[in-house]
């Protein structure tokens, strides 16, 4: 699809997605708890809904879990979405009499997860390879875990550690995960021991030593807030567009999403972000204060935007802590510097991160989606100083299905 930007400035509303990050956290407690969530109903937030019923603006990845959830097969695909992938392995070995086959797309049987079966196996999981030892697909056997004390690398993904803490309170003896060396994307272990407290359950989080004692989920009536991660490619718009001035509708500043840093990251930018009751407002202006590096080490989903909006600027950046961005939906250090290349632009890799500097010399281009929704998403600033065209434009439904009309609610044309 070709994507052009509107002459001057972004003024008006953007209805973002619900948190995936949440939803899915809340999705899984909510089995375990045996009280099923009902994604349809009013307390999510924006609760914008069609005339189906079903709520407008719900990620796919929140979409696979649920009906993954609902499924009664013996075989389960989840598709390209690797949350459900690792939170569903965690909790269907604590699924007592049950056995599935759980499974994905190609790039999900290229994606490792022995580090978390390895941990379930520790616990008293059954869990076997169906074929490529180390990767899905898994075939699980659910059976009443004892738990107790493990050990287990943070610097792979942090989803293999919420996974277990998600299911921690059904072990006998609870469990107590010691942290192996650095760990990532700290922000999202914070966040689903938040869920688990707002649902009766404490996990406590202190340096590399997590705790959760044997209990019982309570899930009370849940307020779903909107996504930080989704706002971040209209804020690197309203960056590219001086005096810009954006509402994120369900958005909110003191949220316990990691990617809520993006009000302090582009604060010392020059764009304001200000709490309204309906969401956040944000303002940029003609100055803008870009910076040398960031590290994205605790925020890995925001390291696209970045990319593209200093290529954007003709600005350089390090963006640094991209240790497990090449195990995403693709390798996205390597997508990076083949699509900002591709567009004049000097990138250097070294080991864990990326500089980006130059200015974009081609008159138009075509970019490479590589079926990875972010890809998608953070290229969209380009559109503001260059002909550009985005590959496979619709996998953004992944997380947001409605960007495109966002876009377009902005004056942004897209020609199919």
């Amino acid at each position: 699809m070709k994507l052009l930007a509107p002459f001057g400035s972004l003024i008006g509303e953007v209805k973002l997605p619900v948190s995936k990050s949440i939803a899915n956290r809340y999705q899984i407690i909510a089995a375990l708890a045996a009280h099923p969530l009902n994604l349809n109903q009013s307390s999510i937030s924006p609760p914008e809904k069609e005339g189906s019923g079903e709520v407008l603006n719900l990620p796919e990845d929140v979409r696979v879990l649920r009906d993954a959830l609902n499924s009664d097969s013996s075989e389960i695909n989840i598709g390209m979405a690797g949350t459900a992938m690792r939170f569903f392995t965690a909790y269907h070995s604590v699924q007592e009499g049950k056995e599935v086959v759980l499974t994905g797309d190609n790039r999900m049987k290229q994606r490792p997860i022995a580090e978390l079966v390895g941990a379930l196996k520790i616990l008293g999981a059954e869990i076997e390879y169906v074929e490529k030892e180390g990767f899905p697909p898994l075939r699980i056997k659910g059976k009443k875990l004892k738990g107790g004390e493990i050990e287990i690398s943070a610097s792979v993904s942090s989803q293999f550690i919420s996974a277990l803490m998600m299911i921690g309170p059904l072990m006998e003896n609870g469990l107590q995960l010691n942290l192996i060396g650095k760990v990532l994307s700290k922000p999202y272990i914070e966040l689903t021991a938040d869920c688990m407290q707002n649902c009766g359950v404490e996990a406590r989080f202190e340096e590399n030593s997590i705790s959760v004692s044997s209990g019982k989920y309570k899930v009370p009536k849940l307020q779903i807030e909107a996504d930080w991660s989704a706002a971040s490619y209209f804020y690197a718009l309203a960056a590219a567009k001086s005096n810009s001035k954006l509402l994120f509708k369900g958005l909110k500043i003191n949220s316990s999403q990691g990617d809520s840093i993006l009000v302090d990251w582009f604060g010392k930018m020059g764009i304001s972000s200000i709490q309204k009751e309906n969401g956040v407002e944000i303002s940029s202006s003609d100055e803008l204060k870009f910076p040398a590096e960031l590290d994205f080490t605790a925020n890995p989903d925001l390291a696209q935007t970045f990319a593209f909006l200093a290529a954007t600027l003709g600005k350089e950046l390090k963006l640094t802590g991209l240790d497990n961005l090449r195990l995403k939906e693709t390798n996205r250090v390597s997508a990076l510097q083949i699509e900002l290349e591709k567009l004049g632009l000097n990138v250097g890799v070294e080991g864990n991160s990326l500089t980006v500097s130059g200015s974009i010399s081609a008159q138009s281009a075509t970019i490479k989606t590589y079926n990875d929704h972010r890809m998608a998403m953070s290229a969209a600033v380009l559109s503001t100083v260059v002909q550009i065209e985005i590959e496979n434009l619709q996998v953004v439904e992944k997380s947001f299905p409605t960007f495109l009309q966002q876009l377009q609610n902005l004056k942004f044309k897209i020609d199919e």
